[in-house]
């Protein structure tokens, strides 16, 4: 991963820049390829920021999505993608301003947030599948880890490991310094090798545990399953002993209730699951392509997109998936309609 959103400047490419501009041909697919890479930066990125501020105010809003923990985990995985579009957008400004695409300050910022919100989007991932773990298996940890304020605790927790650790990797040089190539490799100079393995270890790790806790979490439904059945069979068993009258209400509402928990855990489970499936289909080939040294601007560009396009599905994945969230959304734009 030698770069991503890679702008390289010197004498010749700005030149080249300058060429279009004056109506000459010298560089002009390289220079077309650069203004439509930082369009659509743009349009990705922007995206995925209003999408996720919108789910991020609608949290902050709703009392009832901010005391029920599942919902909590699975709307705060917004920050990490606003950060993620914000990083884009910025990354988007570079492309298309030659001048600025060179200075220091920009470049790190965009790979610095760039690496966090991506790392960040894995540990909050974990968490949603830890805590559906913790839940089925009735555990007491879940009260002890992420009940109440707790969890917010560990956000920030997570936040400022991950967060300190990327910015402390950064090679520091004078805010007016101009680098004649943003790539990751200058960012963080020597350091660049422990970024890397870092990188690598900590997506791979964190995205391991989440498939583990997530099947761990399936076959603890099975037995859970299993054991109800079983139970059921044994008082319907009983129930030939005694009254039709006394049996059948009782068990009508027992019977119910538990058809209503079980659609509550399979939605969260379908919403887990389209979360991994999407972080697997569009951040999976960033981590991959941090093992290789050799792709091109281009090939760096489309998995640093594919990433960011992550940020934009996950708001249709929480609305499609959360009744709360779209009573909620449709409140504020009722609103909104109002005013």
């Amino acid at each position: 991963m030698s770069g991503c959103l890679e702008y390289v400047i010197n004498e010749t490419s700005t030149g080249s820049m300058l060429a279009v501009w004056n109506g000459t041909t010298k560089g002009e697919a390289e220079d077309r390829w650069r203004l439509l890479s930082a369009l659509v930066a743009f349009l990705i990125g922007g995206t995925a920021l209003v999408l996720n501020a919108v789910v991020l105010l609608t949290l902050i809003v709703s009392k009832e999505l901010r005391q029920n923990t599942h919902h909590n985990l699975v709307l705060c995985l917004s920050i990490s993608d606003l950060i993620l579009g914000l990083s884009m957008c910025v990354g988007g400004l570079r492309l298309f301003t030659p001048q600025w695409a060179t200075f220091y300050v920009p470049c790190v910022m965009t790979s610095v947030l760039f690496i966090s919100s991506i790392t960040l989007s894995f540990c909050q991932t974990f968490l949603i599948s830890f805590h559906r773990y913790l839940k089925i298996s009735e555990s007491v940890l879940d009260k002890k880890l992420l009940q109440n304020n707790r969890k917010y605790a560990i956000y920030i927790a997570f936040w400022l490991v991950v967060l300190g650790f990327n910015i402390s990797m950064v090679h520091y040089r004078h805010v007016a310094e101009k680098l004649p190539f943003c790539k990751f490799k200058c960012v963080f100079g020597k350091r660049y090798p422990i970024m890397i393995i870092y990188f690598q270890s900590m997506t791979i790790l964190l995205l391991t545990l989440i498939i583990v806790f997530y099947v761990l979490t399936i076959c603890r439904m099975r037995q859970r399953y299993r054991r109800t059945f079983a139970w059921q069979a044994n008082q319907n068993g009983n129930s030939s002993n005694t009254s039709h009258e006394m049996t059948t209400l009782p068990y009508s509402g027992n019977d119910q209730l538990t058809q209503h928990m079980n659609k509550k855990l399979f939605g969260s489970m379908k919403l887990i699951g389209f979360i991994i499936t999407a972080l697997l289909i569009c951040t999976g080939p960033m981590v991959i392509a941090s093992f290789f040294e050799s792709l091109t601007q281009k090939q760096l560009f489309i998995v640093a997109t594919l990433s960011c396009l992550n940020s934009v599905v996950n708001p249709f994945i929480y609305a499609f998936n959360i009744e709360k969230l779209r009573r909620e959304l449709k409140s504020i734009c009722h609103i909104i309609n109002i005013f």
